[in-house]
């Protein structure tokens, strides 16, 4: 989007300078992202086929870019649950992985980034085995309800334009 390109036709010039210059002097201090920025660590739900061939090894790994970045991670995600793309990984195996990486955020006391399309209900009932944690439910598509849920919960909402 920022170079300009949107659903394949050039709108404008690349401007994610500008962007980032506009962000900074407006007294923004940390932008999740990569490089010079700040960074999440996490498996997207629908790239949970990847943690299941090697659960273990990928859990470690995670645990171990954590470690060796702790000034740059500052939370776990984008995890969470997407019932919309399904093709790409089972419900069943998106809540299993889920779960394991909850435990990431409160063995290292970071906030969740989570990923919430069309599955408010089972990230809620997922939520709740997991008492104090702390977020933002990023992607959320749910009803004002499910919305107060999570608010309850602790977390914040963040919603997709």
């Amino acid at each position: 989007m920022y170079s300009g390109i949107y659903n394949g036709t050039k709108k404008h010039q690349e401007d994610l300078e500008q962007v980032l210059q506009r962000s900074w002097e407006a007294g923004m201090e940390k932008i999740i992202i990569t490089e010079r920025l700040y960074s999440t660590v996490g498996c997207h739900p629908t790239r949970c086929l990847e943690f299941q061939e090697n659960s273990s090894s990928y859990l470690t790994a995670l645990q171990q870019v954590i470690q060796d970045d702790c000034k740059k991670v500052v939370a776990i995600g984008e995890c969470g649950l997407d019932y919309d793309r399904i093709q790409f990984c089972p419900k069943e195996t998106q809540k299993k992985y889920f779960e394991l990486q909850l435990n990431l955020s409160k063995t290292f006391d970071l906030p969740l980034f989570l990923h919430c399309r069309n599955a408010a209900s089972d990230l809620a009932e997922i939520l709740s085995k997991f008492p104090n944690l702390r977020g933002v439910v990023h992607s959320f598509d749910g009803t004002i309800e499910e919305a107060k849920r999570f608010i309850d919960m602790n977390f914040l909402i963040g919603l997709n334009g």
